[in-house]
């Protein structure tokens, strides 16, 4: 059964945001975000619910977190592009911890590519604070992969995608600052 629902999940998080002849109805963070390379979805739509342990063992619900701005980052050690995008989302993060927002970076162990000690070891080396989950048993990139990392999904406060960008990103530009800013309650 939990197979079926995440498959269902995917299947409209990849028909929601499928490509459209004409831009879809959006608000106007939207738009902005949509000429900015984002993918917006054709309707609203809330973001899947999950669960999963951060790297202390400390799980963490989406659905605890409404009231906040998330970003949703999926990414690995191993992935040049999610290294290169992390001291932007360690700044931005910085900036707006204290305010309704939060990132939450995922990474999924595939041995022996990928490990929980690996995870863990990059972002204690690199001194990375914002929150980093460990998808064990691969529910998040399952309900939220795109094929490709970094993807990363903006969740607003009440709970709904927003948006959704693959590839890295420069999270502390002015630009992205300034749509938290607008987004935050």
């Amino acid at each position: 059964m939990k197979k079926i629902i995440i498959m269902l999940s995917l299947m409209t998080l990849i028909v929601t945001f499928a490509p459209a002849q004409e831009a879809p109805p959006m608000s106007a963070l939207q738009e902005k975000l949509w000429r900015a390379g984002f993918g917006v979805p054709q309707q609203t739509m809330d973001a899947p619910p999950f669960s999963a342990a951060d790297m202390n063992g400390k799980q963490v619900s989406l659905n605890s977190l409404k009231g906040k701005v998330v970003i949703l980052n999926l990414w690995a050690t191993w992935c040049p592009p999610c290294k290169a995008e992390m001291p932007s989302m360690e700044k931005l993060y910085q900036k707006l911890k204290n305010r309704n927002f939060t990132i939450l970076a995922v990474s999924t162990p595939t041995p022996p590519r990928e490990t929980r000690e690996r995870i863990v070891g990059f972002i204690n080396e690199n001194g990375y604070t914002f929150p980093v989950l460990i998808d064990d048993s691969r529910e998040i990139s399952s309900l939220y992969g795109s094929g490709s990392i970094p993807t990363s999904w903006i969740i607003d406060a009440d709970g709904k995608v927003l948006a959704r960008f693959v590839g890295a990103m420069e999270w502390d530009s002015e630009f992205m600052v300034k749509i938290f800013e607008e987004l935050i309650p």
